[in-house]
């Protein structure tokens, strides 16, 4: 994969973690409140129906007992917190509630009425209880919940005042003397006396368990999660996939780009190549003429140009075939191409059986030299020409050292090279001249 689609797909990766972990976050954090709404709507359920309780007691259990005794069914001092407290009723009825949820697997449920002046101990409140009694005495608080830990588990704590006094209550709350004599019996006279009316004596609480509804929160937020991997991880696998079938192509051009940048280049070194002999041809070779010439005008340095040509090279053609005549002409390029490339300079097929060099920064001493160890090797080389007055291939060179300047071409140089040739062949062949 190319770096740049690589690159991109890691750099995804961190939104998309992002994305997963902001979103597991939520779904907790909604979990939490979801387990907290739940275990509120049990707590106050509970709390609701032990005020039912306590409402039934009093509109209609306690004057079916006082009907009773009225009509002589009941002796007159008759009470029984059985059926007339509406503390004992509520908490025996919790005390049933919990036993049906403990043979369903259920934690109980924690349910207290608390008092600061209890007739019954077990209603004593703590200071925490008796604080939120001043406050509901005071302040008209009318719930009050927070959240418990108690042995590593936690507990929605909810509370809730019990209806004001009236005068109903003050028989049993006011003063011993007035007291039904069950009461004093069962309770004695020192304790849940002298309340004042219109006040709220006591208030029903309740602890919640909230192991179970968090489990299920916890189980819904976990599930979330997993789904949201799932469609995060396919959404990611599309697009990676999608990247893929992207870097497939783009590689598939780059690989056909190349392919084709490869053609050129050997389309143009073949246009500036000569086919017979692989030296660079006529146009590679004012090209590159040109150029040199150009840079050497603006550091006002000379250029050399160095042209050779094969000696009776047509009457070769006509002994030897034409075949021959092309090997000979490849020998003599690779002679040349030797010499010149050890000296970097660029040697070029100009024409026919015509040569030509391009010497670039040197002097007229430096460029006959080189022109005079192309005459020595190719006449070495004994290439047999038995037209020859030698008896072997051989070349006429001609030599010009020219100081380049803007705006004169190069013409003048080729044609003085040109010219130094045909005296080299004038004088004898197989020699160096220069212009």
């Amino acid at each position: 994969m190319l770096p740049r689609f690589r690159n991109a797909l890691l750099a995804l990766l961190i939104p998309f973690f992002a994305s997963f972990a902001a979103l597991v976050t939520l779904y907790h954090h909604k979990a939490e409140q979801y387990a907290l709404g739940e275990a509120e709507k049990l707590a106050l359920n509970a709390l609701l129906v032990h005020r039912a309780t306590h409402e039934y007691v009093v509109k209609f259990q306690r004057p079916e007992i006082y009907r009773l005794k009225a009509e002589g069914a009941l002796y007159e001092a008759y009470f029984s917190p059985i059926l007339m407290s509406r503390t004992f009723i509520s908490r025996n009825i919790n005390e049933f509630l919990n036993a049906e949820r403990a043979k369903r697997g259920l934690v109980s449920i924690h349910f207290k009425l608390a008092t600061d002046n209890p007739r019954n101990p077990i209603n004593k409140a703590d200071a925490i209880e008796s604080g939120l009694l001043k406050r509901m005495n005071e302040e008209g608080l009318q719930e009050y919940k927070s959240q418990l830990e108690i042995n590593g588990e936690k507990w929605l704590y909810l509370a809730l005042p019990i209806e004001r006094s009236d005068a109903s209550c003050m028989r049993c709350h006011s003063a011993p003397a007035i007291a039904p004599t069950e009461l004093i019996e069962m309770y004695g006279d020192q304790a849940g006396f002298h309340e004042k009316p219109n006040a709220v004596r006591a208030m029903i609480s309740i602890r919640a368990p909230m192991k179970g509804v968090n489990a299920a929160a916890s189980a819904m937020a976990n599930m979330l999660s997993g789904v949201t991997f799932l469609i995060l991880s396919a959404i990611y696998g599309l697009i990676a996939l999608f990247v893929s079938r992207i870097d497939k192509q783009e590689r598939k051009i780059i690989s056909q780009n190349d392919e084709l940048e490869t053609v050129n280049l050997k389309l143009a070194e073949l246009s500036m190549t000569d086919a017979l002999t692989g030296l660079a041809n006529r146009r590679s070779f004012d090209d590159t003429l040109t150029k040199e010439w150009a840079r050497a005008a603006r550091t006002n340095r000379e250029v050399g140009v160095i042209m050779l040509d094969v000696d009776w090279f047509k009457k070769y053609n006509d002994h030897y075939g034409h075949l021959a005549g092309d090997e000979c002409l490849r020998s003599v390029a690779h002679i040349i191409h030797d010499i010149v490339r050890r000296a970097g300079e660029l040697p070029a097929r100009y024409g026919g059986e015509e040569f030509a060099v391009v010497v670039a920064n040197t002097d007229i001493s430096k460029a006959r030299t080189l022109a005079e160890s192309i005459c020595r090797a190719v006449h070495k080389a004994g290439i047999p020409h038995a037209l020859s007055p030698y008896g072997r291939v051989s070349v006429s060179i001609g030599v010009v050292v020219m100081r380049a300047v803007i705006g004169n071409p190069p013409s003048e140089a080729l044609q003085q090279a040109d010219q130094a040739m045909y005296r080299a062949k004038e004088a004898g062949r197989n020699r160096v001249e220069t212009g």
